[in-house]
């Protein structure tokens, strides 16, 4: 790590590029782009299925405003800072609420205790990650809000199932308030980690590396559930999941750190 060229600020394209990549190298029979729309829910088991995701969905949002408050209370002074978190609690709040809602609306019942119990897994399996220090953070934030794309492009691409009912809350609202959220903080990151020297960066660099594996080695059991579910709820194709994963995750940190994908070194495995 020399001196730190200029970097492209992030982008939505970056995130589609990388995926792109990783898809054409490592499994090739899954579409670039979705071949047709996904038909509506018929059934009251797809229409469970449906909720079931989301519900778990919500939980995850949930954990996201908990710990993106403490992580704002304890780790930023700056208005910046302040200001980017504030926008991420909001929304995810607002997406987490419109899922409680629609559950309510969909199955007769209020969701609240099952979103309840899915936030404190998360909370179970991170401990103080979330806000230890600036580098446990956003290596929590690439969990939360980067290495899932890879998942979440695939659903998009070959999800069977859908209910239009919430599909259009997740592409008007969710969709663009989640690039939003990353764009900001990988801006804020880009910034942070230009403003260190090289030896700095080279062990900020390890220090995000070793706790990207610790919140990989945590996640590792709620990550596969995730996966299974987008194949059981929304017929989503995740063959080949681990590789796509694995490489999509690994891309992501090499460009953010500025290094090669070998200098990464061993990484934890979806697979493990």
């Amino acid at each position: 790590m020399g001196a730190l060229t200029q970097q492209p600020r992030w982008s939505a394209q970056i995130e589609d590029d990388i995926y792109r990549g990783v898809v054409t190298r490592f499994a090739p029979h899954l579409p670039l782009a979705r071949r047709a729309a996904p038909r509506p829910a018929k059934t009251a088991a797809e229409i469970e299925g449906i909720c079931d995701n989301w519900i778990w969905t919500a939980g995850h949002d949930t954990l996201i405003v908990q710990a993106a408050s403490k992580a704002l209370d304890r780790l930023f002074p700056d208005l910046d800072g302040q200001y980017f978190l504030a926008r991420q609690i909001g929304d995810d709040g607002a997406h987490a609420e419109f899922v409680r809602d629609y559950v309510k609306h969909r199955l007769g019942f209020d969701p609240f205790r099952r979103i309840a119990d899915i936030v404190r897994q998360h909370w179970d399996a991170l401990a103080d990650l979330p806000f230890r220090d600036i580098h446990s953070f956003f290596a929590w934030e690439l969990h939360y809000e980067l290495h899932i794309l890879s998942r979440l492009h695939t659903e998009r691409r070959t999800a069977q199932i859908a209910d239009p009912a919430i599909k259009q809350f997740a592409e008007e609202r969710v969709g663009p308030d989640e690039e939003v959220h990353r764009l900001r903080i990988l801006d804020w990151w880009i910034d942070y980690y230009a403003a260190h020297g090289p030896a700095e960066r080279q062990s900020i660099a390890q220090q995000v590396i070793a706790l990207d594996d610790e919140l990989q080695r945590r996640l590792n059991l709620y990550l596969k559930s995730r996966y299974q579910r987008s194949a059981l709820n929304f017929k989503a194709d995740i063959r080949c999941k681990d590789a796509v994963y694995d490489n999509f995750r690994r891309e992501v940190l090499a460009r953010l750190l500025r290094m090669t994908s070998e200098q990464i070194g061993p990484l934890t495995s979806l697979a493990a």
